[in-house]
């Protein structure tokens, strides 16, 4: 039995091949044709039981390279898709240190800053910044109306703002004109 299959699918290579390369190299290059006719044949030969004994076995083949030639060109599309997708992660992967240093410096300024804002201030800021909730869970929090976060949390940054702002101009160094410093 293994004898008849070993002959039927050399008759079918021998006979189909050319076609079946041909017909992917007039879709592709012929790289990707000669291993896409080879893929082919690696499923005629799991799938020969399948494979239709006449010569309708010719168009079941160029339906079996249809769908390989799709198949690799999708392949190649989420290959390039991960590649880009790889390539944004580097630039937006992890800050060179110089970045780090002043990331962490303002974030400490910021904090020092909020330490001079009330505890309503901070309690309006923190909920929205940190916790990350929506102006309608604020108000269940503080008891009071959607349109009264908006504003608190406006007057609340503003302040902020201005804390920041204060602090920046404290920190800055201060040389006398024409002075070495």
């Amino acid at each position: 039995m293994a004898a008849s299959q070993d002959h039927r699918f050399e008759e079918l290579y021998s006979r189909h091949f050319r076609d079946v390369l041909a017909y992917c190299m007039r879709r592709g290059s012929t790289d990707d044709a000669y291993d896409a006719a080879n893929e082919v044949f690696a499923i005629v030969w799991r799938r020969l039981d399948d494979v239709p004994a006449t010569e309708a076995a010719r168009p079941w083949l160029f339906v079996v390279a249809k769908r390989v030639l799709y198949r690799r060109r999708r392949g190649v599309r989420r290959f390039r898709r991960l590649v880009e997708k790889a390539g944004t992660l580097r630039q937006h992967g992890s800050p060179d240190p110089e970045t780090v240093v002043v990331q962490r410096a303002e974030y400490e300024a910021v904090l020092e800053a909020a330490t001079r804002l009330s505890v309503r201030d901070r309690e309006v800021l923190n909920l929205a910044a940190w916790e990350g909730l929506p102006h309608r869970e604020i108000a269940e929090i503080l008891g009071c109306s959607i349109a009264a976060v908006d504003q608190r949390l406006h007057r609340a940054k503003q302040r902020l703002a201005r804390e920041y702002h204060a602090t920046q101009t404290q920190a800055e160094p201060r040389y006398a004109a024409g002075g070495d410093g």
